[in-house]
């Protein structure tokens, strides 16, 4: 079945092959429970998003992933290295705090200690894309609570020689041009047992925002840089040793928060918002036989700086200067059964090292505190995190696989350690309080997980879940928290106990003839949900209340009687309420009120894309495709605004041959100008109308 859960006609599966059946879709094979699978055997909600399918649709980066994700929003955004997402309602922060979705590039571990970005990545030359729904703290561990992402990148090929090109040029409505380039090179070194294989892009982003405080037109322009190299080796039958590095680089002027929206309006006197990261791993595969023995090994430095400055409507002046840097060390070692059998299996031990240091520093002059105006801190933090991890699932089928159990645990521990070098100044008063001090805390947690799934029929499966995903206890500056405290009449502590959540959830998979359905229903209980609050603009993340999710997803690809002509579409409601809010937050920030829906979430959300291939001869086809999302009104946790609801489309026309495709395109062609989200005061707007050109070849 190939579907919207499955939009790749074939793919290359980390820790395993798919192949690409040119006469009709192939199964989707997936590792999203660690192991091989075909994608439709999963009894879970998974979407596996290929490569050329998503670039075709002229997806290329994680946030429009994000918009055809049903239940799935951008919470915030600052800029490309800090991205924050939530699937299925369980939304937490705007920038403090441990994300609620897991990330992972390849099979490394993507984390932040005590922030919730997103990777920033670049998809050319990618697989798939792999989401799964739903807590998934079993496997994958740490801040899976809502979902895990997972981004494939193409491993080399060990046999043939290959390169391929594309350039792309827009122009922006209402701003500056943009393009981009892009190049794949593919060397075997050895026939059949090494290979080479770099990608490299380099993208300009024309800025749209005019900034009245320096008179500068379209002053938030933006470039970014991404780079890979993988060196493959398969010595033996039974042995595989691949080396990877990634490398990401993007600088923009001001920031992807602008004051007003229509029309796009800075008001900043200074501004950059830049990130980078280095990333290396190993990854070692020996089939024993009985079982596949497999070792990623990884270590990334991470590096998100954001200064700026200027007028923000109802804060007055602002200037705050936030310089991030993460290190992170990770080992992941796993054992897979192998064979046919009835039981599938899989163990493992996870141990990661990792810490950030910085923080944000601010100077607030129109700020009213006590009765006086002005208020200042300063951060300069580390957090660090030790934690370790053992793991394994088990899946055995009963009656010829009728009906699969799958029965699965972690168990996690972790050592946090906060080295506070802080201080808060009420300007006015001349008055300064600093805190400098160390505070430790651990935590612990086992998150089972119970699935079963029946198989009635061979294109049709029924599956219920129940899963536990966890998140650590976030620990927050001593001079914000006791602001906070003041400010709010409340007694939070700066080191938070971790939440758990508990997702129970039942499913549907069915193949119609041309048409294949996914239907699932959810419902969880987040405990002490740790939120992020900004009651003197400066972020905590503390424990509220508790929150209750409900909701349906629902998925459809329908294989149309038109030759060449797919369509796919998802869509979520939900209703995701805070519950037992400590009385002091409530009556502070009403927007965190009992039964309110939780602030960064959407009640509904929906897209549809269509993909249309036809023969026009001497071996061309026509390619058209397209795609539109849409987000109902969501709410910022900072401070209560609505960004309203919003649907932005995209339409791609082409010509393509085996070696050669020359495309037109279109990126948000209704030119919305609607805020995506109000975070910080602020509005994140989409990107206005593009219109383009792309040339790719391959050689």
């Amino acid at each position: 079945m190939s579907s919207m859960f499955a939009w790749s006609a074939g793919a290359s599966a980390q820790e395993g092959v798919a192949v690409r059946d040119t006469a009709g879709p192939a199964p989707i094979v997936v590792t999203a429970q660690r192991r091989e699978q075909v994608l439709t055997e999963v009894p879970q909600a998974v979407q596996a998003l290929g490569g050329e399918e998503l670039q075709d649709l002229g997806v290329d980066q994680i946030e429009d992933v994000i918009s055809l994700v049903p239940s799935a929003t951008i919470g915030s955004t600052i800029s490309v290295g800090s991205n924050v997402f939530q699937i299925r309602g369980v939304a937490a922060a705007e920038t403090d705090g441990d994300p609620t979705i897991g990330f992972y590039l390849d099979n490394f571990a993507f984390s932040l200690p005590g922030r919730p970005y997103a990777p920033a990545v670049d998809f050319y030359d990618l697989d798939r894309v792999e989401v799964l729904r739903g807590p998934s703290g079993t496997l994958y561990g740490l801040g899976s609570l809502g979902g895990t992402i997972k981004v494939l990148s193409n491993n080399p090929d060990l046999y043939d020689t290959a390169m391929s090109a594309r350039m792309t040029a827009n122009i922006t409505d209402g701003g500056e041009p943009g393009g981009s380039a892009d190049v794949m090179i593919n060397v075997p070194l050895a026939e059949g047992t090494v290979a080479l294989r770099g990608v490299a892009s380099y993208k300009t982003v024309g800025g749209f925002a005019d900034n009245i405080a320096t008179g500068k037109e379209d002053s938030n322009d933006a470039n970014a840089f991404n780079g890979r190299l993988k060196l493959r080796a398969e010595p033996t039958d039974n042995l595989m040793i691949q080396l990877a590095v990634w490398h990401n680089r993007s600088n923009q002027d001001f920031s992807n928060r602008i004051t007003l929206f229509d029309p796009p309006i800075l008001d900043q006197t200074f501004g950059i918002a830049n990130s980078r990261f280095t990333l290396i791993t190993g990854d070692i595969e020996y089939d024993l036989g009985f079982a596949t023995l497999m070792s990623t090994t990884g270590y990334i430095k991470n590096r998100v700086v954001v200064n700026n400055g200027g007028f923000i409507p109802g804060i007055g002046d602002f200037a705050s200067f936030w310089p991030l840097v993460t290190k992170n060390f990770n080992e992941d070692l796993r054992l897979a059964s192998n064979g046919t059998g009835p039981l599938t299996w899989i163990v493992g031990f996870f141990y990661q090292d990792g810490s950030t240091e910085g923080g944000q520093s601010v100077d607030l002059p129109d700020f009213p505190v006590g009765g006086q105006l002005g208020l200042a801190t300063f951060n300069d933090n580390r957090l660090e995190s030790k934690s370790w991890a053992v793991y394994g699932d088990a899946t055995y089928g009963f009656a010829d696989g009728l009906v699969d159990v799958t029965v699965g645990g972690r168990y996690y521990e972790e050592k946090r350690r906060f080295d506070e070098n802080s201080s808060i100044t009420l300007t006015e008063a001349g008055v300064t309080v600093p805190t400098v001090g160390v505070d430790r805390a651990k935590n612990n947690t086992f998150n089972p997980r119970f699935n079963v799934s029946i198989h009635p029929a061979e294109n049709g499966m029924i599956y219920g879940e129940v899963a536990k995903g966890f998140r650590s206890g976030a620990i927050t500056s001593s001079s914000i928290i006791a602001g906070a405290n003041g400010a709010l009449g409340t007694n939070f502590d700066n080191s938070s106990p971790p939440d758990t959540l508990w997702n129970y959830e039942a499913g549907i998979k069915w193949s119609f003839g041309g048409v294949d359905v996914a239907l699932s229903g959810y419902y969880f209980d987040w405990k002490d949900a740790q939120i992020e609050l900004s009651p003197t603009l400066q972020s905590i993340v503390v424990p509220v209340g508790d929150i209750e999710g409900k909701g349906i997803d629902a998925q459809i690809s329908w294989r149309t009687p038109f030759s060449g002509l797919s369509i796919q579409a998802a869509g979520n409601i939900n209703k995701t309420e805070i519950k037992s809010v400590i009385p002091e937050v409530s009556a502070a920030l009403p927007w965190l009120s009992e039964g309110r829906q939780l602030p960064g979430t959407a009640k509904r959300t929906a897209s549809i894309a269509a993909n249309y291939v036809a023969p026009v001869g001497n071996d061309w086809d026509l390619r058209i495709s397209g795609r539109y999302s849409y987000r109902s009104r969501q709410q910022s946790v900072f401070n209560g605004v609505y960004a309203p609801w919003n649907g932005i489309g995209s339409v791609r026309v082409g010509f393509a041959r085996d070696d050669f495709e020359v495309s037109l395109f279109s990126d948000n062609v209704g030119n919305s100008g609607r805020p995506i989200s109000r975070p910080g005061g602020q509005n994140q707007v989409p990107y206005p109308r593009t219109i383009g050109i792309a040339l790719e070849k391959k050689f």
